[in-house]
């Protein structure tokens, strides 16, 4: 047994290893399971003679046993089709060898979202009946014309790919979200959002909650979360007050035990918000950060590391 981690590099700490792969290297010690941290730049794709190589590091990506894929670069959606490849190659090799198998995580869940973006997230949505925010995107970007779906304010206007842009504040680099909040027509005109190309960015209703919160799901049970409601603006991930939710109520257990069904997920983390008095999905991701939820919040949190290196599907 071998495990493979591979991440993206960071934008601002390229060479410091994050709080979610220490922690998942930790468990991994724990165990004395033998693993290697890869980044996608490291990643080598060789065909020849109709053979498929994938190399990391120099080294067959076969040799491991276990695969997770960790976070990729929302900026440069090459990084999501890196996963696909790898996905599909590892499948082939365990169709031709059967009994000696690789796992990848989520691997089912990669191929059901060829894309991994908020427009191809709302797709999924409108397809799946999962409840969603009402979202209008235009590729023109012309999001003031009159006809427009979502014209009552105040609303939301977030980046397509969820990208974050970079801030200098008091001399460091901070990674900020591209989430705006539009009150009137002139909200258009806010700082940052107005150097930003709106071709790239969709407008959504805005949710009548402060809070929303996050769920983690193991093969297909929820096994822990958090809350966190608004303390300084409409984002509650702007300084957000945290509180443990390990035992959330029956609708947004069933909502996010629901999603990670559909999705054939080993492991995901749901974020919901109520809008109207019923929750609807926020947010999913596939390879989910938990420092918050271990660091900021009273209580005892369930092992996120632990769950994610043995909640691979067979």
């Amino acid at each position: 047994m071998k495990y493979l981690i591979l991440d993206k590099k960071q934008r601002i700490t390229r060479n410091r290893i994050t709080y979610a792969n220490q922690r998942i290297i930790d468990e991994l010690n724990k165990k004395n399971i033998p693993h290697t941290l890869a980044y996608f730049d490291e990643l080598e794709f060789e065909f020849q003679n109709g053979e498929t190589l994938v190399k990391v590091k120099g080294e067959d990506i076969r040799k491991y046993s276990h695969i997770i894929l960790r976070g990729h670069d929302l900026q440069n959606e090459m990084e999501y089709h890196f996963k696909r490849y790898i996905v599909e190659h590892i499948d082939q090799h365990n169709i031709n060898n059967p009994k000696n198998r690789i796992l990848v995580q989520n691997a089912e869940s990669i191929k059901i979202l060829p894309y991994y973006n908020k427009i191809a997230l709302a797709l999924f949505c409108s397809q799946n009946s999962i409840p969603y925010f009402d979202t209008y995107f235009r590729t023109d970007g012309k999001y003031l014309e009159p006809r427009d779906m979502l014209n009552t304010y105040p609303l939301i206007i977030k980046d397509y790919l969820g990208a974050n842009r970079i801030e200098k504040i008091s001399g460091e680099d901070k990674i900020k979200k591209n989430v705006f909040k539009v009150d009137t027509h002139k909200g258009y005109k806010q700082k940052y959002l107005k150097d930003l190309d709106l071709s790239k960015m969709f407008i959504q209703e805005l949710s009548d909650s402060d809070m929303d919160m996050r769920l983690f799901v193991k093969n297909g049970e929820v096994v822990g979360g958090w809350t966190r409601h608004q303390s300084q603006c409409f984002m509650t991930v702007s300084k957000g007050i945290y509180s443990m939710y390990n035992k959330p109520e029956d609708r947004y257990k069933n909502l996010a035990r629901n999603v990670a069904r559909i999705l054939k997920a080993d492991f995901i983390a749901i974020d919901i918000m109520d809008m109207r008095g019923e929750p609807l999905l926020q947010e999913i991701s596939l390879h989910p950060g938990f420092n918050a939820y271990e660091t900021k919040i009273e209580g005892e949190p369930i092992n996120i590391a632990e769950a994610i290196i043995t909640s691979f599907s067979n």
